[in-house]
């Protein structure tokens, strides 16, 4: 614990907000440092001998940083310190996915702006397609967990006085699956998940959510979306206009929404994709090849926001940033703090990318640069495991390219509390081969998810697995004694590993079992295995409950109850029918006479692993 007298007013209450965090005000007397603070034009500057310091920033959330790196120095028994430094990247954030299930508390969202602060992190996209209320919208985020008004101003309020920027993060076209199943929105529906352009009623609905973010939150920047919107006029849009170029219809809705948004004060942001879509078929590393007159279309206050997550190739970045750079407009980069790809995260491949990424956004004097971390499928991989990654995007603005996981290490720790290592473990779970590919493989999920009897990923898992599992079960709970911090998260793990211990092989075991007529190894994997195994689903459950609702609201919870109820459930089931199989009440197990298949359909393949993030594909090829 760090204690400091700081007289500089208004940033009393920030720094009081960081108590958990090894920083205590106190009087000049009994204060471990004195911290004197300055206005400078650029950038940040820290003078500490002895007990007295001086933080110049030039804003807020510099100082924060300033905070932390004073911490740093103290942990580690340094008694003075000068340092200079000057962010790269004029805006630098994370983008906290709000919408699939897990919507954070206003206390979570709370916790991550005091450690982006602390890391200097300035700007925090809070992603909702529909998790907000809208008035005269009752359906609009119904029991989604959506954010009301005061909270939102509580969060806004509350990141103001760190110097974080809450920026809203909405859907304007496409993405709003939730919303648009209600009847009361049938009228708005091009196809699927995409609104319908053109319509009044789509545009007054656009309306009421720009207004809504306005009057909630001082940031006067958006992003509106409108990613990944493929099906655009081929629904309702094209029986009622014709066939019309897609081109031409996301241009002039592009233009409407961007007059609401002027309208509001807002400058507004989009994500890039459906440009690059319409024009080559998706981001290309081709030169001009975005034509002309799309280029010239767009409006020019918006600023575009490529993103992407999956290469490691600088080429590859250095060519689609070159296009993005023909536009008329502002260019911003998002990438990966990989959190959706199941249970777990992809931690080491997530600080591979960003170092590519991000050292040729400062190359190409990109401005803006954020972390996403979506949660697709459920959201199941708790909000914090991605902290490393918040961490290096923090470090490469004010230090540049060469940070190396050592010092990386140690600003995790004075920022977060974390242990660096101890977070890479997060990913083990996934990575049960030695020459498995870098990324998009995730037996965590896959194999908990998978039905017993009839299991779709049988072929995936072989007998190295259960002490594999067994292994990384006890690595993660170890590092949940090592990070009480972060506790819930590493016991949540380790119990899921527990649980992977007993199931991997389990559907194997039982098939082989019962093909060469060993009815005592049928019995044993009956009465023993399989009721084991269900009490670790329950304990996992458990642990899996104190995690979400740790960080989230309760809504959502309810589909992580239905999958690992299924699980449950699926486990009776399978030992009630082997006992009766052995106790002659049926003749045979069908289940376990069909042939076991790859998953993907590769029986040339390089790894046993695969990949499958949708549960409904996982736990059967039945109907849902």
């Amino acid at each position: 614990m760090l204690t400091i007298a700081l007289t500089d007013s208004p940033l009393i209450p920030g720094a009081e907000a960081l108590e958990g965090h090894g920083i205590r005000l106190a009087a000049a007397e009994a204060a471990d440092i004195r911290i004197v603070t300055e206005k400078r034009e650029k950038g940040l500057q820290v003078i500490w001998k002895g007990q007295e310091a001086q933080i110049a920033f030039s804003r807020r959330v510099e100082f924060f940083r300033g905070l932390s790196l004073l911490l740093e120095a103290w942990e580690q028994g340094k008694r003075a310190l000068e340092c200079v430094e000057q962010p790269a990247f004029r805006f630098n954030g994370y983008m906290m996915d709000c919408s699939r299930n897990a919507v954070p508390t206003v206390e979570t969202v709370k916790e991550m702006v005091r450690m982006m602060a602390l890391m200097g992190l300035d700007f925090l996209q809070l992603y909702t397609e529909d998790v907000y209320e809208l008035e005269g919208e009752p359906y609009f985020g119904y029991m989604r967990g959506r954010y009301t008004e005061a909270e939102l101003r509580e969060i806004d309020d509350f990141a103001t006085g760190l110097g974080v920027e809450i920026v809203p993060c909405i859907q304007t076209l496409a993405h709003l699956a939730t919303t648009l199943r209600w009847p009361c929105y049938s009228g708005m529906v091009d196809c699927r998940d995409i609104m319908m352009a053109g319509e009044d009623s789509t545009y007054a609905l656009v309306e009421k959510m720009v207004a809504h973010m306005a009057r909630c939150l001082r940031s006067r920047r958006i992003n509106i979306g409108m990613d990944e919107a493929y099906m655009i006029g081929l629904g309702k849009y094209r029986e009622k206009h014709g066939i019309r170029p897609a081109a031409d219809i996301m241009l002039e809705h592009v233009e409407r929404v961007m007059d609401i948004c002027r309208k509001y004060g807002y400058a507004p942001m989009m994500w890039s994709d459906m440009f690059f879509h319409m024009a080559a078929g998706g981001y290309t590393g081709e030169e001009n090849a975005i034509p002309q007159e799309v280029i010239d279309r767009v409006p020019p206050e918006m600023t575009l926001i490529y993103w992407d997550y999956y290469s490691n190739d600088a080429e590859h970045y250095r060519r689609i940033l070159y296009n993005h750079l023909q536009f008329h407009n502002p260019v911003a980069f998002a990438g990966a703090a990989w959190k959706w790809n199941g249970t777990l995260p992809e931690i080491r491949y997530s600080l591979k990318v960003t170092r590519t990424a991000l050292g040729e956004c400062l190359d190409a004097g990109i401005g803006e640069v954020m972390a996403t971390g979506w949660g697709d499928n459920g959201a199941e991989c708790p909000l914090f495991a991605v902290l490393p990654v918040l961490q290096l995007y923090a470090e490469m603005s004010y230090r540049g390219r060469g940070v190396e996981d050592a010092e990386l290490s140690s600003r995790m720790k004075a920022c977060t509390g974390g242990v660096l290592q101890d977070f890479l473990l997060l990913d083990k779970p996934n990575r049960t081969t030695e020459n498995q590919p870098a990324i998009g493989l995730n037996p965590s999920k896959y194999l908990l998810y998978q039905d017993v009897l009839q299991g779709l990923f049988d072929r995936h898992a072989d007998a190295t697995f259960p002490p594999f599992f067994a292994g990384c079960a006890a690595e993660l709970a170890a590092a949940a004694e090592r990070n009480p911090r972060y506790a819930r998260l590493f016991s949540y793990a380790a119990a899921l590993c527990r649980v992977l211990e007993l199931k991997a092989t389990v559907g194997t075991e039982l098939t082989e079992a019962y093909r060469r007529g060993d009815r005592e190894a049928l019995r044993r994997l009956a009465e023993e295995r399989l009721p084991a195994l269900g009490e670790r689903v329950a304990e996992f459950q458990e642990a899996f409950y104190q995690s979400w609702m740790g960080e989230n609201k309760p809504f959502g919870f309810e589909i992580i109850d239905i999958r690992l109820g299924g699980v449950m459930g699926r486990v009776r089931t399978a030992r009630r029918r082997v006992t009766d199989y052995l106790d002659g009440r049926l003749d045979r197990l069908e289940e376990l006479e069909q042939p076991r298949l790859f998953f993907d359909g590769q029986e040339d393949r390089k790894d046993i692993n695969t990949f499958c993030n949708d549960w409904s594909q996982i736990a059967t090829a039945s109907v849902i």
